[in-house]
């Protein structure tokens, strides 16, 4: 028997084992649910799986029984305990609505039982009783507490052990309340709690009918296993997963015969590229000392768990979010197709390697292999700057913020023996970590200047619209230098402190016709003018750091690089 038939029947008998199982039982074993982590039976997310229903929305709801009440899932104590709050309950409290004493939607079964802690166990008796009856009553009830407030009957409870005989019971509804831990002396609304404690146990029977693939149901007090297959429906099963295998083993075959085609078409257009492997190579090589880590791209797969997580993706690639072996949360930065000569891969690990400071990005390590090429950085938890400035009115930490990038920039053009111009700051390029302090990142455009010159020569601009430098892109403006980070610098906080995106487009045609700077300056001219703050200015200690962040603003982005840009 060839290679390829021997496959197929591997495959035929391992999916028909595979949709047999899962035909006997369309229910997932376990489910994931927000805060709550992994939920197994009885509880389950899909109607008709489980004997209760859990609704995962961001604040998860729970019904132990169809058609019943949810209820809310304030936290998982143990497997089968949970900290619940009941809505309508509080809705009653608040109205002291006498309905709040009804009989608990929470009701026992032959399936499962329940019990609610801390707990108040309350007689409901009624008040249209035989007199001896209603005499009776007052009397075994007399060393209790008592509301009579509601329409029609009266409530006896106290916080002690309740030992009252079988004949007062069958005469007055018995109603199990969550309470406070302590009671209080006030009234019995006041001693009512809608949160609190929630424990189920499932008895053996079910479980033993759960544990064989099996539903367990509840009639007339018994409990039954529903579920069985029949012979029939098997072999109707057998016919129809044979098809789908065969469909799907052929799609296979293809996709591998294509595969196969397109990874001998990749190693061609690889070998065309020669100089580009040397050339990285070659700096790797000449770079051997670097404190980063070289990984696998193995590894990348193994700590972002086959690339699950997508953090962003932007035309250099995609950024997954990882683990190392330590637990140490990373940023997986996969590059796309690299430029003729890898001279992005090569600016970021040659850039970052000789850096160490508070606002530059760390980077851990690089991975190059064939025509893989990714990066490794510590992981920033509160994403980047251009998120956090639209959804942010903290203008204090803003100043913060753009003045821990002013430093970070002046570590770049400075503080390094080798000086480093970014050639690409923007509110994206700046990821906030846990604490909110600023990390440049993103070196890809960066140029190195090894005798520290002021002055670089570059044959194409580079850089962001809307953030390069006049000179970048046209040379009679003057020579470019680290000055072109500071222009760009310039028009982050413009950007930052005016709103770009608050501008009100009702007042031109077409936002394209407002220069941005130029609408910055009339707004703030304007509030001198008039001698009021108003327009992006309002009188308040924010607008004080607004005002300084905007006259620094412009006096980055001056045309000629010599004025005023520091």
């Amino acid at each position: 028997m060839n290679p390829i038939a021997r496959c197929f029947i591997f495959f035929f008998l391992s999916n028909l084992v595979f949709f047999m199982n899962l035909a006997e039982s369309k229910c997932q074993e376990s489910f994931n649910c927000g805060y709550l982590g992994s939920l197994k039976f009885p509880l389950s997310d899909q109607p008709g799986c489980g004997l209760f229903l859990v609704n995962c929305t961001a604040i998860p709801l729970i019904q132990f029984r169809p058609g019943g009440l949810w209820y809310s899932i304030i936290q998982k104590i143990s497997a089968n305990k949970f900290k619940v709050a009941d809505g309508s309950l509080n809705l009653y409290m608040g109205n002291r609505n006498c309905f709040a004493f009804r009989n608990t939607s929470i009701l026992d079964s032959p399936l499962s039982s329940f019990s609610i802690s801390p707990n108040l166990t309350i007689f409901r008796c009624s008040n249209f009783l035989h007199p001896d009856d209603r005499e009776k009553i007052k009397y075994y009830f007399k060393n209790y507490r008592n509301y009579t407030l509601c329409d029609g009957y009266t409530l006896y409870y106290r916080d002690q052990d309740n030992d009252v005989p079988i004949d007062i019971v069958e005469k007055c509804s018995v109603v199990q309340m969550p309470v406070k831990h302590a009671l209080e002396s006030g009234d019995l609304f006041e001693q009512l709690s809608p949160e609190f404690e929630l424990e189920w146990n499932i008895s053996s029977d079910c479980l033993s009918c759960h544990s064989r693939g099996r539903k367990c149901v509840a009639s007339n007090d018994q409990i039954h296993c529903e579920g069985k297959w029949t012979f029939k429906k098997k072999i109707f099963l057998t016919g129809g997963v044979s098809f789908v295998a065969l469909i799907i083993f052929t799609s296979i075959l293809l996709f591998l015969l294509i595969r196969r085609k397109y990874t001998l078409f990749k190693l061609l257009s690889l070998q065309a590229k020669p100089e580009s492997q040397k050339g990285i190579e070659l700096f790797l090589k000449n770079h051997g000392n670097l404190a980063q880590k070289r990984f696998k791209y193995s590894d990348l797969k193994k700590m972002t768990n086959s690339f699950r997580e997508n953090l962003g993706k932007g035309g250099y690639g995609s950024v997954y979010k990882g683990r190392l072996p330590d637990g140490r949360l990373v940023a997986v930065k996969i590059l796309n197709e690299p430029k003729e000569n890898g001279e992005d891969f090569i600016n970021e690990v040659a850039s970052i390697s000789r850096t160490s400071h508070i606002n530059i990005v760390t980077l851990i390590g690089f991975c190059y292999e064939g025509s893989e090429r990714a990066l490794v950085y510590d992981f920033m938890p509160n994403g980047s700057l251009d998120k956090f400035m639209q959804n942010s009115a903290d203008w204090q930490k803003l100043f913060e913020i753009i003045v821990g990038i002013a430093r970070g920039l002046e570590y770049l053009h400075r503080g390094c023996n080798t000086r480093i111009l970014h050639f690409d700051i923007k509110p994206h390029n700046i990821l906030l970590d846990k604490d909110f302090n600023p990390k440049i990142s993103d070196f890809g455009l960066a140029k190195l200047c090894p005798n520290r010159s002021s002055i670089v020569s570059m044959l194409v601009a580079r850089g962001t619209i809307g953030y390069i430098a006049p000179e970048v892109f046209c040379r009679n403006f003057g020579e470019v230098s680290y000055k072109s980070d500071v222009y760009s610098y310039g028009m982050m906080i413009l950007e930052i402190a005016g709103g770009r995106k608050n501008i009100d487009h009702e007042e031109v045609d077409h936002s394209s016709d407002i220069y941005f700077p130029q609408y910055i300056y009339k707004q703030l001219e304007m509030d001198d003018k008039n001698g009021v703050l108003e327009g992006i200015m309002n009188e308040d200690e924010s607008q004080y750091v607004k005002r300084k962040m905007i006259i620094v603003g412009l006096w980055c982005i001056q045309t000629d690089p010599k004025q005023w840009r520091l």
